[in-house]
């Protein structure tokens, strides 16, 4: 993997979710190969221990460590928070790197609209339950693996001053569902929700990013795709990012010293990058927060809610 240098993570502790994927594949191998302890989560176990076997082999770290949950499950997300949080008191990189799209609407076992459990609540719930290990572990990070598609959904709103606004009485799509706007939404609401997580945590040594991978040529975008026109787009194949260059930004935001101080921002290929205005709302912002909130049921606790 062509990028940045190959800053040492000796002694970070990092865990990564949606390992299993081609992205996640590579991100946890970069890590591993830069000395961290890391922890790999899949959905099944049997997947993540031949994840951690495969990476142990190639870069020679035996740190590696196999973790499973279905993150559209509120219950395994408490479990897994709480399973890492017995075996390690630091967290020093926390990947959010988990995703998934949807043809037709459907609901997670907890009620919740697939595309909203799992890109936008899982994560919020994950970084949630955890925060006081990463607080203990900082200086650390929070990188959440967004999308470009919070610049072309339609989740905006509309108003009366052409003030856009993330639609909250619609989040899980119940009126009109568009897979893409579905999936769109859920990300901006990441990216959102990651912009108040930032404030939050200013002072604490904790920093929160996000990032656009590119066009990579993943199990999401073979998934968005309409069935009729997938063997057309296979065509299209070829000239989409492969895993490990989607990676980049990611591992980028993980290691590089360069970023140690930056929080609050989204990156795209290594460098900042404006989202749509009306994601700098704080107002609206802190409306989605509470909501999520309620939806993961931490809204009694508001654990991000920490002073330094």
């Amino acid at each position: 993997m062509t990028g940045p240098s190959l800053d040492s993570m000796a002694g970070r502790v990092c865990l990564v979710t949606g390992a299993g994927g081609g992205m996640g594949q590579v991100i946890v191998t970069e890590l591993a190969r830069r000395g961290a302890t890391v922890v790999l989560v899949c959905r099944r176990m049997q997947a993540a221990r031949l994840l951690r076997d495969q990476v142990t082999a190639a870069t020679g770290n035996t740190d590696v460590h196999a973790m499973a949950a279905d993150l559209s499950d509120q219950r395994a997300i408490r479990e897994l928070a709480a399973a890492f949080s017995e075996r390690h008191a630091h967290l020093h990189v926390l990947i959010n790197n988990a995703g998934a799209h949807f043809h037709d609407r459907r609901l997670s076992v907890d009620g919740i609209e697939l595309h909203l459990a799992v890109n936008h609540l899982s994560w919020f719930m994950l970084t949630n339950l955890l925060l006081d290990r990463l607080i203990a572990g900082a200086p650390a990070r929070v990188v959440n693996v967004a999308s470009d598609a919070i610049s072309d959904t339609r989740a905006y709103r509309i108003g009366p001053r052409r003030m856009a606004t993330i639609d909250l009485d619609d989040l899980q799509s119940e009126r009109a569902y568009r897979p893409m706007h579905a999936y769109g939404s859920a990300k901006l609401a990441m990216v959102m929700c990651g912009y108040a997580l930032a404030r939050r945590l200013s002072g604490t040594g904790v920093t929160v990013n996000a990032l656009h991978p590119g066009i990579v040529a993943t199990g999401i975008i073979a998934d968005s795709v309409p069935r009729a026109l997938r063997p057309i787009a296979a065509l299209a194949r070829p000239f989409l990012l492969t895993p490990a260059q989607g990676a980049r930004t990611a591992v980028h935001l993980a290691t590089s010293p360069e970023v140690a101080h930056v929080s609050g921002a989204f990156f795209a290929d290594l460098r900042p990058r404006r989202t749509p205005e009306p994601s700098y709302d704080t107002a609206v912002q802190e409306r989605l927060w509470q909501a999520s909130a309620v939806l993961t049921g931490l809204a009694d606790q508001d654990r991000a809610d920490t002073t330094p």
